[in-house]
């Protein structure tokens, strides 16, 4: 029963205590918000805030038990003047008791605060659109290909920071595209590599992208090969007289190609023991075209 009543008045003791009104300094974090949007912070700066209060005891010990102490502070309330190239924000503690005031608990009265002033440097913020670059690793399974560039959605992205590194930007990466096998069409998404400033910023950090493929095969005719420069009075025989034009086709487009499309001659003014075959003329939808043979052996015979 003695410690009983020991224990009961210590507790009627420290509520009485705590219900009590006192003046304390307590520290909190300031947290920057609201930057201006047309300007870059220079330097991250962290500053902490002691604020002299009058509130109760029960007020007083919570606080000291709050984990995230952070006051927010509005940059664009910030005093703003130019400094050469840079921008100067400052904020006067002594005019922004009621900006501090509506972040602490009803029951504390801000009485003081020091850094009574606080400075940010910014500097222009510059921008401009960008192409993007795609990094890719594609390989695909056997008699497919690829149609056409891959399709980036978007293709250009805005990057911003400061003029000096925005200016010497022409394009911005993607991180690497590792496809393999590939046999049908493809989309998906894709990262853009991270700025190499930490002071650029891009408009975006994921675009989409498309791959298109096609099937094909290897197609094949003959044509008949022209001379060029044989000089009057003479025939020429040539052996072959004509080449075969190997090529690889979509197989959309295979029942398109015909013969004619192709011309292939030799030039005799560059009279050599076998005359080099050149391609003149090709259809526009075939790849990887070869020749057999590529030279061609000939006899002059004179009228």
């Amino acid at each position: 029963m003695f410690f009983f009543l020991i224990a009961l008045s210590a507790i009627f003791w420290v509520l009485t205590v705590l219900s009590k009104d006192y003046t304390s300094t307590i520290h909190a974090k300031a947290q920057f918000v609201d930057f201006p949007s047309d300007k870059l912070l220079i330097e991250e700066k962290e500053v902490d805030l002691q604020l002299q209060v009058n509130a109760p005891g029960f007020a007083l010990l919570a606080y000291k038990f709050k984990i995230f102490k952070k006051i927010p502070l509005s940059v664009d309330g910030f005093i703003s003047k130019r400094k050469g190239k840079l921008w100067e924000y400052f904020w006067i503690g002594e005019q922004s008791l009621a900006e501090v005031q509506e972040e602490l608990p009803a029951s504390m009265q801000l009485l003081h605060v020091q850094p009574n002033r606080i400075d940010l440097l910014f500097c222009e913020k510059s921008q401009k659109t960008v192409p993007v670059k795609l990094k890719s690793d594609l390989s695909f399974a056997s008699m497919f290909r690829q149609k056409g560039a891959v399709k980036l959605m978007p293709d250009h992205v805005i990057i911003s920071g400061p003029k000096t590194i925005v200016d010497l930007i022409d394009f911005v990466p993607t991180k690497q595209l590792y496809l393999e096998n590939i046999e049908h069409d493809e989309q998906g998404t894709v990262l853009l590599e991270d700025p190499k400033h930490p002071e650029l910023n891009y408009s975006q950090e994921e675009l989409g992208w498309e791959l298109m493929v096609e099937q094909f095969t290897e197609g094949q005719t003959d044509v008949p090969l022209k001379v060029n420069g044989l000089p009057k009075g003479y025939e020429i025989k040539l052996f072959p007289e004509e080449v075969s034009v190997h090529y690889l086709v979509s197989l959309n487009d295979f029942e398109l190609l015909k013969p004619t499309m192709f011309k292939a001659e030799v030039d005799f003014s560059e009279t050599k023991k076998r005359l080099a075959v050149k391609l003149k003329k090709q259809a526009n939808f075939v790849e990887n075209i070869r020749i057999t043979p590529s030279k061609v052996e000939y006899i002059v015979i004179k009228k």
